[in-house]
């Protein structure tokens, strides 16, 4: 396989700890594989401006993929563009049958540059999403979209109180054209995306876009969400503890959170890697 020219990283669970923040190690491992000529990009269902303000973050960074998929993010400039907006009709239709199959949920619309929100319960786990726009639980997010200036990038709903499994029972027959659904073990919470929205094909879009094929790309990840990119890359690797459907798509493991993506990387970079 050629030496890699991309490190591309899932953000929670993988590159950051449990309290979102970078490590030092992983920090300067990514830093030190762009002194080597390496791009690095994030992948992550975060939203760019969660992305922006983890500490350290953003200058070792090329790009980052964001929201699954549907937004591509330029850390240095700050800049970013909802490439793949969840249509409206669908967001309509996924909102009602949600609603119907998921008593008692609470739903949020990410658009990018803020969330939406039925109930602080959603902010409960978030890292970095300010800000937030607060709504009664009757409240219709979708309907408080500026149309001429806002898309739907992410639809999110939890059940407080529910298990992530039951969740998934629940809802399991919809998959409506035009949308996907990411569901995160047992955590009680769905987030839905655009059909085109996967990490996977957002990440061969930013290879492309710079002459990179996929045999150069190393990733790393933790999730089911993961998966597309961990099966694309030419060399993946699922971080201890990873979801059993991450575990599969890889073709390596690594340690943790802490510093498994560091330790990954500092052995990619030594001289005549076993690659």
């Amino acid at each position: 396989m050629p030496v890699p020219k991309v490190i591309a990283t899932d953000l929670d669970g993988t590159l950051l700890d449990r309290r979102g923040r970078l490590s030092e190690r992983n920090r300067k491992a990514l830093q030190a594989a762009r002194e080597h000529g390496l791009l690095t990009v994030a992948v992550t269902a975060r939203a760019p401006r969660a992305v922006h303000r983890v500490p350290g973050l953003a200058p070792v960074l090329d790009g980052a993929v964001c929201c699954n998929g549907a937004i591509v993010y330029d850390p240095a400039a700050d800049r970013a563009e909802l490439r793949h907006p969840i249509p409206p009709p669908v967001a309509r239709d996924l909102y009602d049958r949600l609603r119907e199959a998921l008593p008692g949920a609470v739903f949020a619309v990410e658009t990018g540059e803020r969330q939406i929100a039925q109930s602080p319960d959603l902010q409960i786990g978030v890292h970095c999403n300010d800000p937030w726009t607060l709504l009664g639980p009757g409240e219709d997010p979708l309907a408080v979209l500026d149309p001429a200036t806002e898309g739907v990038a992410e639809l999110i709903v939890r059940v407080p109180g529910s298990t992530g499994q039951d969740m998934a029972e629940r809802t399991r027959g919809i998959e409506p054209p035009g949308a996907r659904l990411w569901r995160w073990g047992s955590f009680p919470e769905i987030e839905c995306s655009a059909a085109e929205a996967a990490k996977g094909t957002a990440l061969a879009a930013w290879c492309l876009e710079r002459g990179i094929g996929h045999d150069e790309v190393v990733a790393f990840g933790d999730m089911p969400n993961d998966v597309s990119m961990l099966a694309w890359a030419g060399r993946s690797f699922a971080v201890a503890g990873a979801h059993p459907e991450a575990v599969a798509a890889a073709t390596d493991r690594a340690g943790g959170a802490e510093d498994g993506v560091a330790q990954a990387v500092e052995a990619i970079l030594e001289p005549g890697p076993a690659w």
